[in-house]
């Protein structure tokens, strides 16, 4: 239950509670070394009475909003006048007692609001203030994240307690600095914020921004989906959407834990729901056998983490724990402590009993044959992108036929954006003949968005599951009217053609 909000901003909420639930298949061969786990963390408002896994009393929202200011964002200038729209609308919906700021991102980061760098708490007098700040900038200059992202972590410097979120709006691609610029940052805020990565373009299918550049920063920072927003008149709604999930979080900076036994060590650690994102790096190492990895703030909800373990073979019949997984959550009245919860164990048998060693996990399976779907887009852009066409089209051709076979039919219409699909079964693709990297971008993006195991149909850009509405019941005996390809859903697999709209189709 929520009553109204407290004087700080922070809403009084029943407490949340916490658990981790590892599925993995526990037999391996007697030569068995490798493990695969899949974590599902799952938080939920306990009920009245029940214990909770955390202290009560959400912290307070820090929220700052990074939009990208650079020449290109006044070319059409509906982008940078959407842009405004859209961070007013972000304020607006912000409680009060919020903490918030709003930053200009060109190859340089300015405050919009307050004048200086800092946070202040919303008010109607602040709110107005910012608003009135937003309609005095213009486009202009280039495009350097790094220093928009210091910015912003010098901007939540001192409010360790509080939940520290960003949101961050471009346009085009990282072009006025190096690459080991916004790698430094991305290193030096890795844990500290997390943001949301919105990704607008000219027009629908022809983007200018980046897709693996703004993964890169998604998964540093929190590792939530990054989504292109296609229609300039949603972008209010879409920052909307973002700041009522923002303000719904309740536990910031939490951690999950992975330990391992003498016989074990860590190969890897992935986010695979909602979106895919490589977390090994970001471990910070605790003792010789316990890591630390940050999953960022969190409400009601749920998140999948692939963990590898490595282990020594043992003989036929040896049992073992080989690790332990858990999470940490920061307790609001200590300073730096954290409370850790949810301990679960993962034990293994060795066995020459070749039914059991070589079943596979249906979650671990569901969540590995996503990761290679999107490893393969991936690796089919950057192949495109050296102009190695030939090994692009086949990586697509891959892609296509895990999409397919996951019955993932959102994905292929997105596909059909670079590749014209033959038969999307056998992955036989062509790469289209006037596709160009504007086209690749959405692709790349949407290709890292995961299905929850257990679930069905289609997945929206934030990866959740798309409106009854827009799930299409197609007549059997219908084609495409731009290609007769026969309709399988709401969009043609073959060229994207949407049929409830009537628009789109190459």
């Amino acid at each position: 239950m929520t009553v109204p909000d407290d004087p700080g901003g922070r809403p009084v909420e029943t407490r949340p509670s916490f658990d981790i639930t590892p599925h993995y298949e526990m037999y391996l061969p007697t030569e068995g070394s490798l493990v695969d786990i899949v974590a599902t963390v799952r938080s939920t408002r306990a009920a009245d009475g029940a214990e909770a896994s955390v202290p009560a009393g959400a912290p307070r929202l820090a929220e700052v909003i990074l939009l990208d200011c650079s020449g290109s964002m006044g070319a059409p200038a509906t982008k940078l006048f959407q842009a405004r729209r859209a961070a007013a609308a972000a304020i607006d919906a912000l409680r009060d007692g919020v903490l918030f700021a709003v930053v200009a991102g060109t190859h340089r980061a300015e405050m919009i609001y307050p004048g200086e760098p800092g946070l202040v708490p919303a008010t109607d007098r602040r709110r107005a203030a910012a608003k009135e700040a937003l309609r005095r900038i213009s486009a202009g200059g280039g495009t350097a994240m790094s220093t928009w992202l210091r910015l912003a972590d010098r901007i939540f410097t001192g409010q360790a307690g509080a939940i520290r979120h960003a949101i961050l709006l471009t346009d085009g691609k990282n072009e006025s600095e190096p690459l080991a610029e916004l790698e430094a940052a991305l290193a030096a805020s890795a844990g500290r914020f997390t943001t949301d990565c919105r990704a607008i373009s000219d027009r629908p299918g022809v983007d200018t921004w980046r897709g693996t550049e703004l993964l890169r920063i998604a998964d540093a920072l929190g590792a939530n989906p990054v989504v292109p927003v296609e229609d300039l008149d949603r972008l209010a709604a879409e920052f909307t959407d973002i700041i009522s999930a923002a303000m719904s979080q309740r536990v910031g900076d939490v951690r999950l834990r992975v330990r391992t036994s003498a016989l074990a060590t860590v190969r890897f650690v992935k986010q695979v729901h909602p979106t895919i994102a490589d977390l090994t790096d970001l471990g910070q190492r605790v003792d010789e056998q316990t890591i630390d990895y940050p999953i960022g703030a969190w409400g009601d909800g749920h998140r999948d983490y692939h963990i590898g373990l490595t282990v020594q073979p043992m003989a036929a019949g040896e049992t073992r724990r080989v690790g332990w997984l858990s999470l940490l959550l920061p307790r609001p009245d200590a300073d730096g402590g954290a409370a850790e919860v949810g301990q679960s164990a993962v034990a293994v048998e060795w066995t020459e009993d070749i039914a059991r060693y070589t079943e596979i996990n249906p979650t671990v399976a569901h969540y590995t044959r996503q990761h290679e779907l999107a490893g393969a887009i991936r690796a089919a852009w950057e192949a495109f992108d050296r102009r190695r066409l030939a090994e692009a089209e086949t990586l697509m051709g891959r892609a296509v036929a895990l999409a397919y076979q996951a019955g993932a039919h959102d994905k292929l219409a997105v596909f059909a954006r670079v590749v014209e699909i033959k038969d999307a079964a056998a992955g036989l693709v062509r790469l289209r003949p006037d596709v160009d990297a504007g086209h690749w971008q959405v692709p790349t993006v949407t290709g890292h968005h995961t299905r929850a195991w257990g679930t069905a149909g289609p997945v929206d850009a934030g990866g959740g599951r798309v409106a009854p509405d827009e799930q299409d019941h197609a007549p059997a005996d219908e084609s495409c009217p731009r290609c007769q390809t026969r309709r399988r859903g709401r969009f043609c697999e073959r060229c994207g053609y949407d049929y409830v709209t009537g628009t789109g189709g190459r």
